[in-house]
C-alpha cells in the first residue's frame, strides 16, 4: 500500500468482488490500520493517549487497533470516536471508511436486518464539534432519548 491508499487488488480479484477470504479480510484490516498510522503519525504527540481516553481503553489497545502487524480489527464503535479525537478531515475519513466497509461488509448487512426485524430506520444527522467529548457525549444523549420517547410515543398510538 502507498501513502494510505488502499490496494486496487486484494487476494488477486478486483476489490469488492465476491466474498472475503481470510488473507484478503487480513490485508484490507491492515490496508485501514495503516490509514489511521499515517494520520497518528501526523497529529501531535499524546494522541494515543487521548483516544484511549476517549473510548475507554488502555494504550496498548490503541496499538493492537491501528498497528498494521496486529491483526486485531478495529470494532466500529470506536470508529467515529477516534475520527473526532484525531480531526479527520472529510478525505481521510472517506479513504479510511472505503476500506474498512470492504474489510467488515457483515457489520453494515446486520444493522440493516437488526433495523428490518425490528421495524425501524436509521437517521444521520450533522452536529457541530463542541468543546469537549463529555459534552457531545450528552447531547449525543439527549437526541438519543428524544429518539427513543418519540418512538415510543408513536407505538403507544
Amino acid at each position: 500500500m502507498l501513502h494510505g491508499q488502499p490496494p486496487e487488488k486484494v487476494g488477486g480479484r478486483q476489490r469488492g468482488e465476491g466474498s472475503l477470504s481470510g488473507s484478503d479480510k487480513l490485508d484490507l484490516i491492515q490496508a485501514y490500520k495503516a490509514v489511521l498510522r499515517e494520520a497518528l503519525e501526523t497529529r501531535p504527540s499524546g494522541i494515543r493517549l487521548r483516544i484511549a481516553r476517549t473510548i475507554g481503553k488502555n494504550k496498548s489497545f490503541i496499538s493492537q487497533i491501528t498497528n498494521p502487524k496486529y491483526q486485531t480489527p478495529l470494532p466500529e464503535k470506536y470508529v467515529e470516536p477516534i475520527f473526532d479525537v484525531l480531526r479527520f478531515t472529510p478525505a481521510e475519513r472517506e479513504r479510511f471508511l472505503e476500506v474498512y466497509r470492504r474489510a467488515h461488509p457483515r457489520n453494515r448487512q446486520q444493522q440493516a436486518a437488526r433495523r428490518e426485524r425490528a421495524g425501524t430506520r436509521a437517521l444521520s444527522i450533522e452536529l457541530p464539534k463542541l468543546k469537549s467529548a463529555a459534552l457531545e457525549r450528552q447531547v449525543d444523549g439527549l437526541i438519543t432519548d428524544f429518539a427513543r420517547k418519540i418512538s415510543e410515543l408513536i407505538e403507544r398510538r
